[in-house]
């Protein structure tokens, strides 16, 4: 077809957490959606989680019928059969390296196949492609990277919650791979403490790390904030001293880029995408040593001149994470799925 003039249906799987991290990729790709896309929700039954969730998306695209269109995924999960072409984009790796033995088999034995007859997956770095790659055995003309953007209410965002104390933030769920136990310990090493600079989680109150921080002796400077909206978690952003995000492994890290827009300097880890995100706009410790993670909050919370700094090359670096660029990619990739470019 002449994708120029012609509409041809995309059919997706919109079923995503609203405050999640992929409903955010999702959310601004159908934004940029070109108009010769007709998209077309599948409206699919059942958990995310759910191990037959392959199935339930074969289902539904077989409900659809014989058609020239696009299965799209802006999360994990591939069909088990269908004549249609599909375009999945891969995150990360993280519930095959850090969950349990049956979420690795489940990836090894059942997503890895399904993956391989895709027309098309996408990762969110080159970091991620490189470990799909090596672990999928997928040609490397069917795997594309697409850097994740930032939204552009965090630059524009002036306004902070107007808290009654310093912070920093740590934007993120609870899983143990996000290293929480250390950056708590961490945090009570820190000169932090003593400067009266609390330390905010995002998520509700979690009894093993309220335990934790009341063992440290800093369980009256370690907050559970809960879950805000964009417009507030902008504002949660703009307040903080920094952002600590040392997590054990990330396919991305968008709270890296969404610190960034916000002007506030932020800390992560030498490990997975994060210095590939970070690039030099970030001050990058060993996620591993507690003694290195608490010298990093005192470097980004109470050294103005480094600081600075930061701030500054995050300003530089955020045109890499444009989401206009890179919704744009994502549908020239799946317009040449579309048009036959690529083949399941």
């Amino acid at each position: 077809m002449s994708l120029a003039h012609a509409t041809y249906p995309v059919y997706a799987d919109l079923r995503w957490p609203r405050m999640s991290g992929i409903a955010k990729v999702q959310a601004a790709c159908l934004a940029a959606a070109p108009g010769h896309v007709n998209l077309i929700d599948l409206h699919i039954p059942g958990g995310l989680g759910s191990p037959i969730a392959p199935i339930s998306v074969s289902r539904s695209l077989q409900r659809v019928g014989p058609t020239d269109g696009v299965f799209w995924n802006p999360g994990f999960i591939p069909p088990v059969w269908s004549d249609m072409p599909s375009v999945v984009t891969v995150h990360d790796l993280t519930h095959r390296l850090f969950y349990s033995p049956m979420h690795r088999a489940y990836y090894d034995y059942v997503l890895k196949p399904l993956y391989r007859r895709c027309a098309a997956i996408i990762c969110v770095s080159e970091y991620t492609r490189d470990t799909f790659l090596a672990w999928s055995g997928m040609s490397p003309d069917k795997v594309h990277v697409v850097l994740n953007g930032v939204c552009p209410d965090y630059a524009a965002n002036r306004e902070t919650l107007n808290l009654p104390y310093e912070y920093v933030l740590y934007p993120g769920n609870h899983r143990a791979y996000k290293n929480l136990p250390r950056l708590l310990e961490a945090y009570a090493c820190s000169r932090l403490p003593q400067h009266d600079i609390h330390l905010m989680l995002t998520g509700e109150l979690n009894p093993a790390l309220q335990a934790q921080a009341e063992a440290l002796g800093i369980a009256n400077r370690v907050h559970f904030c809960g879950w805000y909206d964009s417009t507030d978690l902008a504002k949660l952003y703009r307040g903080a001293r920094a952002v600590a995000y040392v997590s054990l492994y990330e396919g991305f890290g968008l709270p890296i880029v969404e610190a960034m827009a916000s002007e506030v300097p932020v800390m992560t880890s030498n490990v997975s995408s994060m210095p590939e995100v970070a690039g030099d706009a970030a001050l990058v410790v060993d996620p591993y040593s507690i003694a290195e993670i608490a010298a990093g909050l005192d470097t980004v919370a109470l050294d103005d001149t480094a600081r600075r700094e930061f701030i500054a090359r995050g300003t530089a670096r955020l045109p890499l994470f444009d989401w206009q660029h890179s919704a744009a990619h994502l549908w020239r990739i799946v317009d040449a799925v579309a048009a036959g470019g690529a083949k399941s």
